[in-house]
């Protein structure tokens, strides 16, 4: 019994600081895709991190960065499910703002070209980063 509740006391030690450890790591992703009929090329970018954060305030934020560029255009708006669709002529985005855990927030964030042409591949990382630095909150890069 006592082995047991050493265990789990371990595992869940354990489990927190891989938690953690993911905090602020932003998770990145890029493809490019061929487009039938037409032969365009479309990028896809998807970008994630943890924040140790509220996700209302995440989503302020992030609302207030896209609405204060003029580069961008509002597609569509859920502040209820905190997610925001919008656009920069070249490529469509969506973010959402997920409250994981009481005090763990999730940023995801997809974007695709729409341009047929190639784009700055780092456009949902920089939105991310951009993110964090509003909040004074350390993100980088992650390894992976």
């Amino acid at each position: 019994m006592l082995f047991t509740l050493l265990s789990a006391a371990v595992c869940h030690g354990q489990a927190v600081f891989l938690a953690r450890k993911a905090l602020g790591a932003v998770q990145h992703l890029t493809n490019s895709v061929t487009g039938s009929g037409s032969g365009a090329a479309q990028q896809q970018e998807v970008g994630s991190v943890l924040l140790e954060t509220d996700a209302n305030k995440v989503y302020a934020t992030a609302l207030r960065i896209i609405q204060g560029n003029p580069k961008f255009q509002i597609i569509a708006r859920d502040d209820v499910s905190k997610k925001i669709d919008f656009t920069d002529s070249k490529r469509e985005a969506v973010i959402r703002v997920s409250q994981l855990q009481d005090n763990i927030a999730q940023i995801l964030v997809s974007s695709v070209t729409t341009s047929g042409t190639k784009e700055d591949p780092s456009f949902v990382v920089n939105g991310i980063l951009q993110v964090c630095k509003e909040m004074n909150v350390q993100c980088s890069l992650s390894g992976n």
